[in-house]
């Protein structure tokens, strides 16, 4: 698999304990990552709401969407690999996408 900027993909945790290790992530790198198409850039998706958290509404998702009220965690960020990637979920908007990468930016000004 070699999503794309904006996709949401299944993939294990880093974060979390456990058996159950698995989480959606959104995809939020460009192509100029040096490894682009083998590893990167993605923020987490939680059903839990924090502060900072920021509401995955309908209007957001080009394709697919969750089962449940989601919300993406802009300070948890992985860099998962091509073979960490347990499937393919959805997609959503590229303005969307511009917002979250704005967030995750305030926390390394």
């Amino acid at each position: 698999m070699q999503p794309e900027r904006g996709d949401v993909v299944r993939s294990a945790d880093p974060f979390k304990l456990g058996d159950d290790r698995q989480r959606p992530w959104l995809i939020v790198n460009n192509d100029s990552h040096p490894f682009d198409g083998e590893q990167y850039i993605a923020v987490a998706i939680s059903t839990k709401e924090y502060g900072d958290s920021i509401p995955l509404s309908a209007d957001v998702w080009e394709i697919g969407g969750v089962p449940r009220q989601s919300f993406v965690s802009p300070w948890a960020v992985h860099s998962p690999r091509n073979e960490d990637f347990v499937a393919w979920q959805d997609r959503v908007t590229a303005p969307f996408v511009d917002d979250i990468v704005e967030a995750v930016e305030t926390y390394l000004e």
